[in-house]
């Protein structure tokens, strides 16, 4: 029995490092029964909240506030109404704890996704009663499409490289290692067993990864899972905070945009040479590989 509330059955979070197909992969959880979807909570604390990081960059904040301003200019047609969706200056971490930890009455689970580097490695900010897993994405697949949904945002920084963009989105370890950790310390200091999907296989073998993961966390698994509707119309049943929905309407930002086109899991695309990447990548990427391909060694299976 979860310990705060007969209601939700199950908590679970999905930690990944950016650009990691974890919105897709929302989405589709999106159509599961009685799920209750959470959209990066702790990142907004950590970027837009009381106590975010967002004001020690200058371009940084002015995007944000840019995104804040054309809210009520973006029509009601180009986006979902999102009744769920919340002011992320009050979200403190605390605030967010707090809302983690509330009851979510009539539904079957929560479903919350974010990003593991922006526990600032404060474990403490961890929301109790919660099955912790994990979305990993080989870093030559995540780091250019990063720098190119940066630059788009932010596009003072086309020229720059990608270990001066502004540190409140890229963290010291760049995202693999604060998920590493994390991951450890779920396993010694939660006693869970990691419960890791690698994106690739995800997107190869759907039916597979899916009805296992589910399985482990004692989720039914339906095979309309697998396919769902174009169009972000779903975000209206997701608690999820409002500048950040909103901003992926704009040109400049569209971060979410393909998870939202998407219907289904397409095959992976074939993986880009190093030739192909910006050489101010391969040393970040260098880092990160024997993170993930640790991650990588304990992750489901495909059948």
């Amino acid at each position: 029995m979860d310990e705060i509330s007969n209601e939700p059955k199950r908590r679970i979070f999905l930690w990944t490092a950016p650009r990691s197909l974890a919105t897709v992969f929302t989405k589709c959880m999106s159509f599961a029964e009685g799920v209750q979807i959470i959209k990066e909570p702790i990142l907004t604390a950590h970027v837009l909240g009381p106590e975010g990081t967002a004001a020690q960059n200058d371009e940084f904040q002015k995007t944000c506030t840019t995104f804040k301003e054309a809210i009520p200019l973006i029509p009601e047609s180009k986006a979902a109404k999102m009744d769920l969706a919340f002011d992320p200056s009050k979200a403190s971490f605390q605030w967010v704890k707090d809302m983690l930890e509330s009851d979510f009455h009539g539904k079957s689970f929560v479903f919350v996704h974010d990003q593991a580097f922006c526990l600032r490695n404060n474990y403490g900010n961890i929301p109790r009663s919660f099955r912790h897993t994990f979305l990993i994405r080989n870093p030559h697949r995540v780091f250019p499409s990063y720098k190119k949904m940066m630059v788009k945002a932010m596009p003072s920084f086309i020229d720059k490289p990608f270990s001066d963009m502004p540190k409140v989105l890229v963290p010291a370890k760049f995202g693999y290692g604060e998920l590493y950790d994390l991951m450890v310390h779920v396993k010694e200091k939660l006693g869970q067993s990691a419960i890791v999907i690698d994106a690739d296989d995800l997107q190869a073998n759907p039916a597979s990864v899916l009805r296992q993961y589910c399985n482990l966390l004692g989720v039914e698994f339906k095979e309309s899972m697998l396919q769902w509707e174009a169009g972000d119309g779903i975000v209206n049943t997701w608690i999820a905070n409002k500048t950040g929905l909103q901003g992926n309407k704009m040109e400049e930002g569209g971060y979410f945009e393909d998870a939202f086109r998407s219907t289904e899991f397409h095959p992976p695309k074939e993986m880009p040479s190093r030739k192909q990447i910006d050489p101010d990548l391969l040393p970040v990427i260098d880092q990160c590989m024997p993170i993930y391909e640790q991650m990588y060694s304990v992750r489901i299976r495909p059948w």
